[in-house]
């Protein structure tokens, strides 16, 4: 625990302010994991590692200036409400599931951060023109690009956290011709972990 705070606080700037909110999260997060089973039961006693820094990781792939996410399945609110605490971007969040919601409007209020919550199955979501959507442990590439159809276009790109699986999930995406593989990048919590990059370089 104490090195990934070390990595939070050289790698991503974060205060003793900051340090809190994630602390704040990290706690309602275990006082919730008893009802709603928000996140695998063996990385309970390495939440830090596992799955703050995980999400945090992906601060070095966002744009500089302003931009609006939207992250998809978000249940325990990774990545969304790391980013929320770690970011000045616009953050959404998709989940269809009401206890769920429940919970992340819990984090929003206790934390004090903002972010916007969507609770409505994805697939019938309207289009708000997100900059970049983000995924964490939802669903194979193939079936992400399907569900998340209604917000593609021209300069969508995609930071996907990917495992092991992710050279079968690549085999399944020619079909998605205007949608270009830009890169992927290593985990730095994971061997076997990768951020994937995508991105619609033509209007679809």
């Amino acid at each position: 625990m104490n090195d990934t705070i070390t990595i939070l606080q050289k790698e991503y700037n974060v205060s003793h302010e900051t340090l809190s909110q994630l602390s704040a999260y990290h706690d309602l997060l275990l006082k919730w994991q008893t009802k709603l089973n928000l996140i695998s039961a063996n990385t309970i006693d390495d939440i830090w590692h596992r799955h703050i820094l995980d999400s945090a990781q992906l601060c070095n792939y966002l744009p500089e200036q302003p931009s609006r996410i939207l992250d998809v399945g978000s249940g325990a609110g990774f990545p969304a409400i790391i980013l929320s605490i770690l970011t000045k971007h616009e953050i959404h969040m998709v989940e269809s599931d009401i206890r769920k919601c429940a919970f992340l409007r819990t984090v929003l209020s206790r934390v004090k951060v903002k972010a916007i919550i969507h609770e409505c199955r994805l697939e019938e979501m309207p289009s708000i023109d997100p900059d970049i959507i983000t995924a964490r442990a939802f669903a194979p590439i193939p079936r992400l690009l399907q569900l998340t159809e209604q917000q593609h276009h021209k300069n969508l790109r995609f930071l996907l956290l990917k495992g092991r699986e992710i050279n079968s999930e690549l085999i399944n995406i020619d079909s998605w011709q205007k949608l270009q593989i830009i890169n992927k990048h290593a985990s730095i919590t994971s061997e076997d972990g990768c951020i994937l990059e995508l991105e619609f370089t033509e209007s679809v």
